[in-house]
């Protein structure tokens, strides 16, 4: 192999020549073969700026003619410049001679042994432009790129200097230094940087938390609102240069106000109609004040034409079914004929299923907005108010086998020892805490679910507390199961219709995680422990309690709002019960309970709180019953029971 410096000698030696562009042709021995083209506008608009910052190498071919071995793209972008007029044909091309045997070494030395500008290089350097009076438009212009590019790499440029700084040490890469590009508040920046520790590896975690709580012009609201609405009342919208699909709302009041402004306009036609009322729900929560009760429409008598109308489409049904099962065939379009004729009698059927007057003017309806910015309407929505006046309008209605279903054939009733305001309220707080332990244990939730849904579609019953259909109880959950749903919410796609593909590309631990945060949702254990379904639901959360292994000392403590709701009944002997007067004899106890005894409710409910502080005390209803087998006679305790009764003898 020939010297590197006699190669050199002999480029020095053969020197530059200025050729007519319209003499040079492509060589043959030229190694780029792909991306020839790329990009040769943004070349050409560069050399046009700028000039031919580099020659050609060229070998000498027929006639007057010469390959180019080296510089195949700035030839094409010169070529494109003369074909736009820019420069002549014949524009003279400084070119470098060389001889031909070196012609392809020279073309694979210029190509491989080459360094792409690293990109905070070009940050600084366009920021620099920039800082000498240059305008984006005109930097794309001069270099041949486009306008997006530029304000790229000068929202790079434009961040906080402790990211700049942890860029160039290396600890973020380019894409998390553009993921901070989404909000331009360097504090802001900071904070994230902070948050998320000292190596960032998470492009998309970091636009998470930048852009939490903005709203994207794709969201239901701004949908229902639309753009041209929003931006003729003076909104303005701001993009994430990074990610075409990140634009977002930057007045969120205004356009909260124009969803209110536009879906208001529908209530008074809704009241119009005789509803007791219209609302508004623009966000997540719920309305204030509602009840978990609903009314619905009933059913009247067909009209006689209507009745003529189903007769005749239940007649051609059952005709054409006798053809289909003589000589049906595959694909037999008569099935669609079928279809029709059910959907033309639904059609009529659903006309007689109607609002009675007096039921709608109970309840109200609820106005919202669907995930593709369409309006949903929710009728028989009941306020709590209006709950007894409801009951008493539906209680005629029902049906003496659903009212003997409520009370439990055979069954006593049963006696609360605590009132019922706070039976619900301390069977809520056990929802709580046994929810969140089913997010946390997909194998039971599970579990859960089949028992449900075993019940629900092969039964036709349910478990008592378990709402297994997919509806969510609107509870206020614990903090670490908000947070858990909340991350599932973020993952979920926003059209349903792509929901299927999301869980069909998920792993089974996913799923299973994923499935104990919608178990758990499903569960409402809350009761007032009166009714024999209220019992059957106790059951239902002492058995979840037990498999997931509750301790409710960890999530409640009996304080003194807890003991003002008793009754001073219940305080007494609550008191002869505490834990301090057990060691004391039965003369000291009595005395200690009648002298308290005198004291008003308030005042006892006071001290018994404090004899109970710090004890672990549970009501009843929130004991996490022993499971089968976890209790044992062990030599040691029968050495200690022994010892306890020798001292009571």
């Amino acid at each position: 192999m020939e010297h590197p410096m006699s190669v050199q000698a002999k480029l020095v030696q053969s020197g530059i020549q200025l050729i007519p562009l319209n003499k040079l042709a492509s060589s043959p021995r030229n190694v780029r073969k792909k991306d020839r083209k790329a990009d040769i506008e943004a070349l050409a608009a560069s050399i046009a700026a700028k000039g031919l910052l580099q020659n050609l190498c060229v070998v000498a071919g027929e006639g007057d003619r010469f390959e180019v071995e080296a510089g195949g793209r700035r030839r094409l972008a010169l070529m494109h410049l003369a074909k736009t007029g820019v420069i002549a044909k014949d524009f003279p091309v400084p070119c470098q001679v060389v001889d031909r045997e070196n012609g392809r070494e020279i073309s694979l030395a210029e190509n491989v042994h080459r360094v792409g500008m690293d990109a905070m290089d070009e940050v600084d350097a366009y920021a620099a432009l920039v800082a000498e009076g240059r305008t984006p438009d005109e930097i794309a212009r001069r270099f041949g790129g486009e306008r997006r590019h530029v304000d790229q790499r000068l929202a790079l440029s434009s961040l906080s200097p402790k990211i700049k700084a942890a860029w160039k040490r290396g600890d973020i890469n380019l894409e998390a230094a553009r993921a901070f590009c989404a909000v331009s508040d360097h504090a802001q920046q900071n904070a994230v940087f902070r948050s998320l520790g000292h190596l960032v590896e998470h492009p998309d975690m970091i636009r998470s938390r930048l852009v939490d709580g903005r709203i994207l012009v794709t969201d239901r609201m701004a949908q229902f609102v639309g753009l041209y609405a929003y931006r003729d009342a003076g909104g303005t919208v701001s993009e994430d240069l990074f990610d075409d699909e990140a634009t977002f709302i930057e007045n969120p009041a205004l356009l909260t106000r124009l969803a209110e402004d536009k879906l208001g306009a529908g209530i008074p036609a809704l009241l119009a109609e005789g509803w007791g009322w219209a609302d508004m729900q623009l966000g997540a929560g719920r309305i204030e004040g509602l009840s978990t009760l609903r009314g619905y429409p009933g059913w009247r008598d067909p009209t006689p034409d209507e009745q003529s109308e189903l007769d005749r489409l239940t007649a051609e049904i059952e005709a054409l079914d006798a053809e289909l099962e003589a000589n049906a065939i595959d694909d037999d379009p008569r099935w669609s004929q079928r279809d029709d004729l059910e959907a033309a009698y639904e059609t009529v059927r659903q006309k007689a299923h109607v609002w009675d007057p007096d039921m709608r003017a109970l309840c109200g309806v609820v106005l919202s907005i669907a995930r593709n910015g369409q309006v949903s309407i929710s009728e028989g929505a009941v306020r709590s108010s209006d709950e007894k006046a409801l009951r008493a309008l539906q209680k005629p209605a029902r049906t003496s086998s659903e009212s003997a279903g409520l009370a439990g054939e055979g069954e006593a009733a049963h006696v609360s020892e605590l009132p019922k305001v706070l039976n619900r309220e301390l069977s809520l707080v056990r929802t709580q805490v046994i929810r969140q332990a089913l997010a946390s244990d997909p194998d039971r939730a599970l579990a859960v679910c089949v028992a449900g849904l075993a019940a629900s579609s092969l039964q036709r019953s349910t478990v008592p507390g378990l709402n297994v259909s997919a509806r969510f109880m609107k509870i206020e959950d614990l903090s670490d199961l908000a947070d858990m749903t909340a991350r599932l919410q973020t993952e979920l796609p926003d059209d349903e219709a792509d929901l299927l593909d999301w869980a069909l590309d998920q792993s089974r631990d996913r799923l299973l995680a994923a499935l104990g945060i919608l178990i758990s949702g499903a569960i409402d254990l809350a009761h007032e422990d009166t009714t024999p379904a209220d019992l059957r639901m106790q059951d239902v959360g002492d058995r979840l309690a037990q498999t997931l292994d509750i301790d409710m000392t960890r999530y409640w403590q009996a304080d003194l709002g807890f003991w003002t709701w008793l009754s001073k009944r219940w305080l007494v002997a609550a008191l002869e019960q505490t834990p301090g007067l057990a060691a004391k004899s039965a003369a000291s106890r009595g005395a200690i309970v009648k002298a308290h005894t005198k004291l008003r409710r308030e005042e006892l409910a006071a001290k018994v709180a404090g004899f109970y502080e710090g004890t672990g005390y549970l009501p009843a209803m929130l004991v996490t019953p022993v499971a089968a087998g976890a209790l044992a006679v062990t030599v040691e305790g029968v050495e200690a029971l022994s010892t306890s009764l020798q001292a009571a003898e």
